[in-house]
């Protein structure tokens, strides 16, 4: 039983939809059935959208390694016990 999300063309709400069979989606804010199915984007996969998020994943690893070499050589040099 497909996922898919929708917008009213009547009220203009988005909304997600569990669709069975052959079933016409309906507007649950109006009950309209004059519904536009759109595209998901978790769904859309390409090259490029990949790429992107491994740069995005690889640049919040960097910045995370970097603050905790900063917070470890702080703690060493200013909160050490003698």
């Amino acid at each position: 039983m497909p996922l898919f999300e929708y917008r009213c063309a009547d009220c203009g709400n988005q909304c997600e939809l569990l669709i069975r069979g052959g079933a016409a989606p309906i507007c649950p804010f109006c009950g309209s059935t004059s519904l536009e199915r759109l595209v998901s984007m978790f769904a859309v996969s390409s090259d490029g959208t990949q790429l992107r998020s491994r740069q995005l994943l690889g640049a919040k690893q960097k910045e995370t390694s970097k603050k905790n070499q900063t917070e470890r050589e702080f703690y060493k040099h200013d909160h050490h016990d003698d």
